[in-house]
């Protein structure tokens, strides 16, 4: 086919459970499955020949044409999160993954597989950074050394129902339900120290 992308490619798009799509090097769309139809409400003959971005609030969109150009042409698979907006106008989050398309050394296309995820809460664009009060900080700390509800309340001079509404306010600052994901996204937003790396077990 004139723009690099094969049957084959076609075959695989069609084949698979999960909304995908198929992209040339400019980012249109070449090709959707069923899934993806499904998913935003639009046939294949909507999709083809428009800009990735077609459906992307204004927000998103240069995140979404600079994970693609990474794709690209840098041949590096990329894995994000933004929204779109569907055949009836509502806004719908989506996980997406770009993994580019070779014939021999060169990228002929993309091939882009979308998941769920839950639609950001706020204004569309640049997501403000959790921010944890220095009590939550704190009894996420102890929670990540192992300490349970009633020994934090103890060390910290507090009642146990004040330990959960720290939590509780913490979790939601994080947009998480457990206390594992709690201190996970913590540790990653740099809100908490991460452990140090240990030796390997047996030695």
């Amino acid at each position: 086919m004139s723009n690099g992308l094969h049957d084959a490619d076609f075959w695989l798009v069609d084949s698979l459970m999960v909304p995908a799509s198929l992209h040339d090097l400019e980012g249109r769309f070449v090709h959707v499955n069923e899934a993806a139809e499904r998913a935003s409400g639009f046939p294949n003959s909507y999709w083809v020949g428009r800009e990735l971005t077609d459906r992307v609030p204004k927000g998103p969109r240069e995140k979404v044409a600079a994970q693609f150009r990474l794709a690209v042409e840098g041949g590096t698979p990329t894995d994000f999160e933004t929204v779109f907006v569907d055949e009836s106008g509502q806004l719908r989050g989506a996980r997406v993954q770009h993994l580019p398309l070779r014939h021999g050394d060169a990228v002929v296309g993309v091939l882009t597989l979308a998941f769920d995820a839950l639609v950001p809460h706020g204004p569309i664009g640049p997501e403000p950074q959790p921010r944890l009060t220095s009590r939550q900080r704190e009894v996420l700390e102890l929670v990540a050394a192992g300490y349970s509800t009633a020994e934090i309340a103890i060390r910290l001079t507090l009642s146990t129902e004040t330990v959960r509404n720290h939590l509780r306010n913490a979790f939601r600052e994080l947009r998480v339900h457990t206390r594992l994901e709690a201190i996970a996204a913590a540790r990653r937003l740099g809100l908490l120290a991460s452990p140090a790396l240990s030796a390997p077990r047996g030695q």
